[in-house]
């Protein structure tokens, strides 16, 4: 997934990594988040809540294995119930470009059947979404 982000690097990192941020765009509109644990640093772990209008709730957990501030965040992946055995790995990385920022996520599956569940699962357009949110959210913090 890419994203020109209309935002400079280092504003988009914060939105990225403070939880107080991070509870305004991550997820789909319908659904609230709750930051359990944030701990950007090398072997930290994170921790996010889900929960849905008809109240169920999903648990997304990882590890960071690699935070380069403001350009680079590498990170493990799992969904509580679901995907915790599988070793999901994604690589976030930010260019400035212009005063704004060009955005790069890439996943790596260990089979092409894994990717294909996580697409079946819904949670591409989810991403998507949460892009547009953090978009919004950006031009909200730049008008304050």
């Amino acid at each position: 997934m890419t994203r020109t982000l209309n935002a400079p690097r280092a504003l988009v990192w914060k939105a990225w990594t403070e939880p107080e941020h991070i509870v305004r765009w991550w997820g789909p509109r319908n659904y609230t988040t709750k930051i359990i644990k944030q701990d950007v640093r090398v072997g930290g772990e994170w921790r996010y809540q889900q929960e849905t209008p008809e109240g169920d709730a999903y648990v997304f957990i990882g590890k960071f294995l690699e935070v380069v501030e403001p350009e680079k965040l590498v990170n493990t992946f799992g969904v509580e119930g679901m995907f915790e055995d599988k070793t999901l790995v994604e690589t976030h990385t930010f260019e400035e470009r212009d005063g704004k920022t060009f955005y790069r996520s890439i996943s790596r599956f260990d089979t092409i059947e894994e990717r294909d569940g996580m697409v079946a699962s819904g949670m591409e357009g989810g991403a998507r979404e949460s892009m547009d949110k953090l978009e919004e959210l950006l031009a909200d913090l730049q008008q304050a």
